[in-house]
């Protein structure tokens, strides 16, 4: 099984609709020194796992950050469109077989927007709740 980071970074990358804009740059947590744009970071916000008094279910719902860097306005907003069909209500396995992670929700659940005056680029950020089996070894 792969990690849920891995599997959110190939369901981005397999997706017509963001690949046709962001090729491959899809970084995890921050651009590079001189990034290429449009592009693409995610990263976990806050980790949250489903818990009884029995003990850990098994279940997980962390929130993720996926961000849309653009240097344009209208770019930024098309690519955040295209990762919010990606990932809005998806259900489904991704990865390679054996190497893959079932995604059992991926909820949309928040984001906000900025202009980065030093950089030039404009950022919109996706929140997404992702439920998922989780390994408890």
């Amino acid at each position: 099984m792969i990690s849920v980071e891995e599997g959110i970074f190939y369901k981005l990358k397999d997706d017509a609709g963001v690949s046709a804009i962001v090729g491959t740059r899809i970084y995890a947590q921050k651009l590079p020194q001189t990034p290429t744009m449009p592009s693409l970071t995610y990263q976990l916000i806050t980790p949250m796992s489903l818990i009884s008094h029995q003990g850990m279910s098994g279940t997980a719902f962390p929130r993720y950050q996926i961000t849309c860097w653009d240097d344009t306005e209208l770019g930024v907003i098309a690519l955040a469109k295209a990762v919010r069909i990606c990932l809005g209500c998806y259900k489904g396995t991704v990865g390679v077989a054996p190497n893959t992670v079932a995604i059992q929700a991926s909820l949309p659940v928040g984001g906000y927007e900025t202009y980065e005056p030093e950089t030039g680029f404009f950022m919109r950020a996706l929140d997404f709740q992702i439920w998922h089996e989780e390994a408890l070894v």
